[in-house]
């Protein structure tokens, strides 16, 4: 059994054993279920697993098909933008060196393109 202490609907702490809080605005909720202690999340007065939601823009938001399509849609925006950034910098460097660029007009254009894309394809969220 564990102990969670909740302040303003909010899990502060969780004990092993009963806490003396003493005159402390802090509700004990004994738990004696099957989620494992460093999973225990406490949500709309319900006690949850942490592994069943993630948390965006602040608050949990239950794992779904979709939540977990949209995490994963924008770490692959994410990663293209880091991954071509080099293809950018080096283009316009060659540019202002006056140098021949490694890409052509076209390929330049379409890159950008693409890299307008997926910035597009990217949800700002919180974490």
């Amino acid at each position: 059994m564990v102990y969670l202490l909740i302040e303003n609907n909010t899990l502060v702490g969780i004990c092993d054993y009963e806490p003396n809080i003493g005159d402390d605005n802090i509700q004990i909720v004994e738990y004696s279920g099957d989620i494992p202690k460093e999973n225990i999340i406490y949500i709309n007065g319900k006690i949850c697993n942490s592994d069943d939601y993630v948390f965006i823009n602040e608050k949990y938001v239950k794992r779904t098909k979709a939540v977990s399509d949209l995490i994963n849609t924008n770490i692959e925006a994410k990663n293209y933008l880091s991954d071509t950034d080099w293809l950018v910098i080096r283009h316009r460097d060659q540019l202002d060196l006056k140098l021949q660029t490694s890409l052509t007009e076209d390929q330049y254009h379409d890159l950008l393109n693409k890299r307008q894309a997926a910035r597009e394809r990217v949800v700002e969220y919180g974490g």
